[in-house]
């Protein structure tokens, strides 16, 4: 017995320490459904109609559940209807589509037909004239600019508007969609780098915040509530609500955590890429990276 320890010594100087491997991660299989130059975000509406916000192209492309392209909004510009890196889009209801327009400092409305309805400045200095959404027939959407940079977007069931302004570090909110005026800003020093935005049920609003690695609760009145009780999140990138359950989405593995039982699921994504966004739909799962779209049957 002492002679075969002996031996597994001299092995072990010979040879160098021996590690068993750790299990090799399954690749994701999904079927590719679209190609892109940068893709910021995805989202679908409820006629599985998806939403791709491109920044290499500055489009939104609107693709159908099987990625037959229907539709492509913007191009690049400052005119009413262009973009300058959009960052996020919300469908809402599939009725309005809602784009983060970024580096324009303004947030643009669309009909479900693609028409440009009208744009929201964002930033400190459109908050005198009471930062209310402006109309534009297309002549000059240049005077609808705004010196904020807003990279996440979501609307809730009241018609309450939520932007992450990446310049100020802050969360804003606009009820009836800008009309009323009124401007909610949260944070109160605790945003540090914020990333992404989703509203759930019981008026709650989720903010990743990477630098901090971790998901922030606040209420539909700009209050903070908490820290979500989650492990570290140090590549979290974006955020959604499924059937009144958060998904937490990383570089590679997505989680999804229940107000009621906390994390409840935790899936390992093994692509070529990062992931960028996720979104989920009647059993489907589609994943975007930066220059991929795909589909693969849900978890």
């Amino acid at each position: 017995m002492v002679a075969k320890v002996k031996l597994l010594l001299v092995l072990g100087i010979l040879l160098g320490t021996i590690v068993p491997e750790a299990p090799a991660q399954t690749p994701v299989r999904g079927t590719v459904l679209a190609t892109f130059g940068d893709a910021q975000a995805l989202a679908v509406d409820p006629r599985d109609r998806l939403y791709v916000a491109d920044a290499a192209r500055d489009v939104v492309e609107v693709l159908g559940p099987n990625g037959t392209r229907q539709m492509v909004l913007g191009g690049s510009g400052t005119r009413a209807g262009a973009f300058d890196t959009p960052s996020d889009v919300d469908p809402t209801n599939g009725q309005i589509l809602i784009v983060a327009d970024t580096y324009n400092g303004r947030v643009q409305r669309f009909s479900e037909e693609g028409q440009y309805l009208e744009s929201l400045p964002i930033g400190p200095s459109n908050r005198q004239s009471g930062n209310t959404w402006n109309f534009e027939d297309g002549r000059d959407g240049g005077a609808v600019q705004g010196d904020g940079r807003p990279i996440a977007v979501a609307r809730d069931d009241e018609g309450t508007l939520f932007v992450l302004d990446e310049r100020t570090r802050q969360l804003l909110a606009w009820s009836d969609l800008g009309r009323s005026g009124r401007i909610s800003e949260a944070g109160d020093g605790r945003l540090q780098d914020p990333v992404a935005l989703a509203v759930g049920d019981a008026k709650r609003v989720y903010v990743a915040d990477r630098e901090r690695g971790a998901v922030l609760m606040y209420d539909t009145f700009g209050t903070f509530l908490r820290r979500v009780s989650l492990p570290p999140l140090p590549t979290v990138g974006a955020l959604t609500v499924h059937r009144g359950r958060l998904v937490i989405v990383c570089a590679e593995r997505v989680l999804v955590w229940d107000r009621r039982d906390g994390l409840v699921a935790e899936h390992a994504v093994t692509l070529t890429e990062p992931l960028v966004d996720v979104a989920l739909h009647e059993g489907r799962v589609y994943l975007l990276t930066a220059t991929r779209l795909l589909r693969r049957k849900g978890w």
